[in-house]
């Protein structure tokens, strides 16, 4: 199947007309696709339905008017029918890396219903949520991050496949997961969010210590280690010896 794609001049076009007149007239948009199969199919709007009914209940549980402190919860929510729609029309990692896909579906998708949807989360105008920034500050765009962590962390052979997709703030996954080389391994992954947080999803490490005493001691360690031979246990065990080292 085939993907829209758009470039960040065209997005930014959308986003002023999103923004300025609430809606965006798209009918005459030229639109550059990327292939995975060599099908003529191409995805759209059509395949975004139940996706919006999805993202539409959560934003009527939470209300225009959200309560403060509810940013993380609603991303965590937000995960599953994203990473669930592009899962089931088999579209690939390849072309979900291309920044105009996302471009595409933050700002013109569905007559601009998911741009109406990153307003709503954030109340605020800083673009780069919607796609309009450079390849590589991708993880910073909102969509795609909500994808990225279930593509990351799925995994089947939990009562809950998103469990550690889900698990964790937005802080946390961009500071301390995705821009970091060591979030690119999955079982370390896990096992550093099993000692932020305990089984009820509360955090257990404050703040203090995680950003100024474990994160750069994990920085050091990898500076000349790597987690790729490691189980989640000894992951586990490994953080808990960082922690009560002075580094």
């Amino acid at each position: 199947m085939k993907v829209p794609i758009i470039s960040k001049d065209q997005a930014s076009v959308a986003w002023n007309s999103m923004n300025n007149e609430g809606e965006y007239d798209a009918s005459k948009v030229v639109y550059d696709y990327v292939d995975s199969d060599g099908g003529l199919e191409v995805f759209s709007d059509v395949e975004l339905d139940w996706l919006w009914r999805a993202l539409s209940k959560i934003m009527e549980s939470f209300g225009e008017e959200k309560p403060i402190g509810v940013g993380g919860h609603i991303d965590s929510l937000v995960i599953e029918p994203v990473y669930t729609t592009l899962q089931e029309y088999g579209i690939t990692p390849y072309q979900l890396s291309h920044i105009g896909f996302w471009q595409w579906f933050s700002n013109i998708a569905y007559s601009g219903r998911f741009w109406k949807f990153i307003k709503w989360r954030f109340g605020s105008s800083k673009q780069i949520n919607w796609g309009i920034c450079n390849p590589s500050l991708m993880i910073e765009v909102y969509f795609y991050r909500a994808w990225l962590r279930g593509h990351k962390m799925y995994d089947k052979d939990l009562p809950d496949p998103f469990h550690y997709a889900r698990l964790g703030g937005s802080d946390i996954w961009r500071s301390h997961v995705l821009r970091q080389d060591f979030g690119r391994d999955k079982e370390f992954v896990k096992a550093l969010l099993d000692t932020i947080y305990d089984k009820n999803g509360n955090v257990i490490i404050g703040t203090q210590e995680l950003r100024k005493s474990l994160i750069p001691a994990i920085r050091a360690w990898t500076s000349g280690s790597t987690f790729s031979h490691l189980t989640y246990q000894e992951n586990l065990e490994l953080i808990e010896w960082l922690r009560s080292e002075d580094f």
